[in-house]
């Protein structure tokens, strides 16, 4: 699914990739777009276990990312950080986490603006969930979220982290922060890309009432805009 990549957010348990976004607001160079729909295509398939096409895939990747250190990030104003982001970003689609763990920490040494810092520690907190290092996840949540206090995939990925450490309230009060927020409710919004992919979120609903309230609010909203939409025709 693209939704237009630098960071990432995923349903995945441990290593296992059920469902992962690789999102992002910002504008792509031709070989970041290019990254960003392989690391997409190839969540996809590893989720279906197609062998031949996730080792294609990665041959595209690593193809790629030879091209993209080679130009310094396509020239990008910071290639310290975005050459290693790139990195990362191929490294957990082709299932190493551990090592787009490392390889993101380093980007990290080189963000240098709040939107680099948002995206290095949402992608830290991100991988150290899926890798079960729930702790580690919370540590990094708590760092981005005092960069993007109100960044939906920060919220997003710092509650399940929340969870998944054990402190069920905690999560519960992050989204409890969203629900009286109309934006999160929009078409088209990340929160409801996220509602509609994300199994874990599902799972975790049944702990969590502000989050089952999320639900709900997004079904309402939906059904307003299908009401809406019908009754214009």
């Amino acid at each position: 699914m693209r939704l237009n990549a630098r960071s990432e957010a995923t349903a995945a348990h441990h290593d296992v990739c059920d469902t992962t976004l690789v999102t992002s607001s910002d504008e792509l160079s031709p070989i970041e777009a290019g990254i960003m729909d392989a690391c997409n295509e190839l969540y996809e398939v590893r989720s279906l276990g197609d062998a031949s096409r996730e080792d294609a895939l990665g041959d595209r990747l690593w193809a790629l990312l030879a091209e993209y250190d080679a130009t310094d990030g396509e020239n990008h104003p910071n290639p310290a950080w975005a050459r290693p982001n790139q990195r990362a970003l191929a490294l957990s689609a082709m299932g190493d986490v551990g090592r787009a763990i490392e390889t993101e920490a380093l980007a990290l040494r080189y963000a240098d603006t709040p939107r680099r810092l948002e995206i290095s520690l949402d992608n830290l907190a991100d991988r150290c969930v899926r890798a079960g290092r729930y702790d580690e996840a919370v540590g990094y949540f708590l760092q981005a979220v005092e960069v993007a206090p109100t960044s939906v995939p920060v919220l997003l990925t710092g509650a399940q982290a929340l969870y998944l450490a054990g402190h069920v309230e905690d999560a519960d009060a992050v989204f409890a922060s969203m629900l009286h927020e109309p934006r999160m409710f929009a078409a088209g919004s990340v929160l409801g890309a996220y509602l509609d992919c994300e199994d874990r979120l599902r799972s975790m609903a049944v702990d969590l009432p502000a989050l089952r309230g999320l639900y709900e609010a997004w079904g309402r909203a939906q059904s307003e805009l299908m009401n809406g939409e019908g009754g214009s025709s």
